[in-house]
């Protein structure tokens, strides 16, 4: 296109140059010859030259730019914007490309992070049937080799297995329902005390101890008699602190520590091990989605639990910190208590 209005300028403007002169010279007359050539001819090329830098600048330079623009976009790039400051017909229709554009790189966006969440739901719901599938097998396994010393510790392992598998069931319910993600959390709170929900995680502490072989301290600092209650959704709490004992059961050496204890009106939960590997200054990182120290393959550790954990406790109004200090991590989970 730019070839053709030039070439195309150029032969107009050739013509009218030349047609003139060619009538004066045929007329014979060499003083009629030159005012033909000042009066007529040089304004004419003079004419076309500004013609053909306007043409360039205002219609051939914003055309050529746009057709570069439209190159990129067909490879798949929005993000570049297209800058033309002029206001005139050429202007607007190039903002409307633009408009076009833009509206087309948000639809991109969003798809895109559709896609994430898609991605990071099933990863999500992935990594959360595996916990409580492990802990059933490695019970019923418990219960095949007779490690129940008495009947009422056989009893207890079936009523863990019992609620790994509503643990189960909660989570197929809530595939089968909607999609989701852990950042869109819409949570049902009851208020639940203290000290009794204490006793129960130590009960599945011990147990998940005892069946690993690790070494464990349980202190409930919360007096017997003490009412404190937090507002609490139950499961998903459970999930939480489930997927950061996961961590602790999976990189203890010798000892395994958790305290419960209320401190300034909130309830304070600490798991504390000595099997860390992590660099101090990567306290933060470790919260983030699909951080892990290990491979991807192993063990089907997908750098998911941690920051599910924090996104339900944050959700919750509480808060959760990680600290690594002389070959301990100790995390530090807080809620809110009910006034």
């Amino acid at each position: 296109m730019k070839d053709s209005i030039i070439r195309r300028l150029v032969i107009i403007c050739c013509l009218m140059c030349i047609f003139p002169l060619v009538m004066a010279t045929f007329l014979g007359q060499v003083q009629f010859v030159w005012f033909v050539f000042f009066l007529l001819t040089l304004p004419t090329l003079f004419l076309t030259v500004l013609i053909t830098l306007f043409i360039k600048k205002r219609l051939i330079s914003p055309l050529s730019m746009l057709v570069e623009q439209a190159n990129t976009i067909s490879t798949g790039d929005l993000s570049q914007p297209i800058v033309y400051e002029k206001e005139d017909e050429i202007g607007h229709f190039i903002a409307s490309f633009d408009r076009m554009r833009t509206n087309l790189y948000v639809q991109q966006q969003q798809q895109q992070q559709f896609e994430i969440e898609r991605k990071n739901f099933i990863n999500g719901i992935s990594h959360d049937l595996k916990t409580p599938i492990a802990s059933i097998s490695a019970y019923i396994e418990a219960l095949q080799d007779k490690m129940a010393a008495t009947p009422e510790e056989e009893k207890h392992y079936f009523e863990i297995v019992e609620n790994k598998l509503s643990v189960l069931t909660e989570l197929s319910n809530q595939l089968s329902l909607s999609y989701t993600t852990p950042d869109s959390l819409h949570l049902t709170l009851q208020e639940v005390g203290c000290y009794e929900w204490s006793v129960d995680l130590f009960k599945s502490v011990r147990s998940e101890c005892l069946i690993r072989g690790i070494a464990f301290e349980l202190r409930n600092r919360i007096d017997v008699n003490n009412p404190a209650a937090m507002c609490i959704n139950v499961y998903q709490l459970e999930r939480a602190v489930q997927n950061m004992l996961s961590n602790a059961y999976r990189y203890t050496r010798e000892l395994l520590a958790v305290s419960a204890e209320i401190n300034a009106h909130r309830y304070v939960l600490c798991i504390e091990n000595d099997g860390v590997r992590l660099d101090p200054g990567k306290t933060e990182v470790i919260f983030e989605r699909f951080y892990t120290e290990e491979t991807l393959e192993a063990q089907g550790h997908l750098g998911l639990g941690l920051h599910i954990a924090r996104t339900i406790i944050k959700s919750m109004q509480g808060t959760i910190t990680a600290d690594v200090n002389a070959g301990l991590i100790r995390f530090e989970m807080s809620l809110p208590l009910q006034n």
